[in-house]
C-alpha cells in the first residue's frame, strides 16, 4: 500500500523548480547562439552584397576609362593623371558627346565627378561639375598602394609603373587599386580590388 502511493505522489515542487530553471538556461543558450550566428549570417551576407557592389561599379570605371577620347573642342583624352585622382573624356551617356570625368579620393570614398560640354567651341566649366559618391569604406593608411598608377606602351604585365609627375600623352593603361571594408573595425579583413584599364583609342597598335 505505501509503495503504492510513493509510486503515485508525482514530482515534488523543488524538482519542479529545478527543472525549469534547467530549460529555461538552455532556452537562453540557444537563443543566445541563434543571435550569434544570425549576427554572423547578416555580416557575411553584407560583406558578400558589398563585394559584388563594388565590383560591378569598378566594371562601369573600366568601361569608361577604356572609352576615353579626345574632348568636344579636341583636348587630348587624358586630362590629369595624379595617385589619387584621374581625369579623362569619355562619353560615358552615350549622348555623342564627350563628358569630362574625374574620379578622386576624398577621405575614406572613391567620388566622381562629371562635367558636361556646353556652348560652341565647347568648354567644361568646372562650376558645372555634378559630384557623387561612388565606392566608400576605403581603406586608407601609411602603408596603402596609390589608388591609379599608370603604364606606358612598354608594359606587359611586370613593369613599375610610370613617376609622378606623369606626361599623360605616356600613359596607355591606367591600374585601380584600393581595400574596402564594408565594416570597418569588424571581420573579415577588407576586400581587394584591383584592375588595369587598356585606354582603347591610345594603343600604339
Amino acid at each position: 500500500m505505501n509503495d503504492r502511493r510513493q509510486r503515485n505522489r508525482g514530482f515534488s515542487l523543488v524538482e519542479i523548480l529545478v527543472v525549469v530553471a534547467i530549460a529555461s538556461s538552455l532556452i537562453m543558450v540557444v537563443s543566445s547562439l541563434s543571435g550569434n550566428v544570425s549576427g554572423l549570417n547578416s555580416l557575411v551576407s553584407s560583406q558578400l552584397q558589398s563585394k559584388s557592389d563594388i565590383a560591378q561599379t569598378l566594371q562601369i570605371v573600366t568601361t569608361e576609362i577604356r572609352s576615353a577620347s579626345p574632348s568636344q573642342s579636341g583636348a587630348y583624352p587624358i586630362d590629369s593623371a595624379g595617385t589619387s585622382s584621374f581625369s579623362f573624356f569619355s562619353d560615358i551617356d552615350k549622348d555623342g558627346k564627350t563628358d569630362h570625368v574625374r574620379y578622386f579620393l576624398a577621405s575614406t570614398s572613391i567620388m566622381k565627378g562629371v562635367i558636361k560640354p556646353t556652348g560652341t567651341p565647347a568648354t567644361y566649366p568646372t562650376s558645372g561639375e555634378v559630384v557623387t559618391d561612388v565606392i566608400d569604406n576605403i581603406v586608407v593608411n601609411a602603408t596603402s598602394a596609390p589608388l591609379f598608377t599608370y603604364y606606358d606602351k612598354n608594359y606587359t604585365g611586370s613593369q613599375a609603373p610610370l613617376a609622378q609627375p606623369i606626361d599623360t600623352s605616356q600613359i596607355r593603361l591606367v591600374g585601380i587599386t584600393f581595400y574596402a571594408d564594408v565594416k570597418p573595425n569588424q571581420g573579415p579583413a577588407p576586400d581587394y580590388f584591383s584592375t588595369v584599364v587598356d585606354i582603347r583609342n591610345l594603343r600604339d597598335n
